[in-house]
This record gives structure tokens, C-alpha cells and sequence, in this order.
């Protein structure tokens, strides 16, 4: 919260407050951000994935430990990536041949 500032030097003061909390606010933030990039692929595996893990029983079992290991979570995302790029691919090209049946 902003204080009452009478004079020059209680608006430095409040200048140099001001600066150190920004500090802070900048190391929390960089925090957070270090730990979703630490954390992006599970989280996004999570996301993906919901049901096979909570409802699979041994095979969801089974899948949640092999989906924690960081490089079969990278291979699976860049097969995701890949997988939706040839779906938009795909869509595309009919689209592209619907419209030209239209023309």
C-alpha cells in the first residue's frame, strides 16, 4: 500500500520499497516460471491423459509409471505434436476440396 508521502525524502523511501518488492516479485515469478518448465511435460501428460491414470486400474497403474520417466514423456508429446499436425494437415486438404468443388 502506497503511504502518505510529504516531502522528497519520504517519496524516495517509498521509490526504494517499491524497487526491492519488484525484486522480489521478479525471483517469485522466475520461480514459478523454472517450475513449470520443469513440470510442463507431466502436467501435460496429466491433462491428456486423466482417465487411463484414475480409472485404469493396473494398466492406468502401469501407464503412470512409465509416464514419469521425462524422456518417454518428451517421445509421447512429440508424437502428439506430430499426430496433430497430420490431423490439421488432413482437415485442410479437404477443406481445400470442398472449396473448390463450391468454385
Amino acid at each position: 500500500m502506497a503511504k502518505n508521502i510529504n516531502n522528497l525524502e519520504s517519496l524516495d523511501q517509498e521509490i526504494s520499497r517499491l524497487r526491492v518488492r519488484t525484486k522480489e516479485l521478479e525471483k517469485e515469478l522466475d520461480g514459478k516460471l523454472d517450475y513449470l518448465q520443469d513440470n510442463y511435460s507431466s502436467m501435460m501428460m496429466k491433462s491428456f491423459l486423466p482417465s487411463l491414470v484414475q480409472k485404469g486400474g493396473i494398466a492406468g497403474g502401469i501407464l503412470q509409471f512409465v509416464l514419469q520417466n521425462d524422456r518417454l514423456q518428451d517421445s509421447v508429446l512429440k508424437l502428439a505434436e506430430r499426430l496433430f499436425d497430420k490431423v490439421s494437415d488432413g482437415v485442410e486438404f479437404i477443406v481445400d476440396k470442398i472449396d473448390g468443388k463450391k468454385k
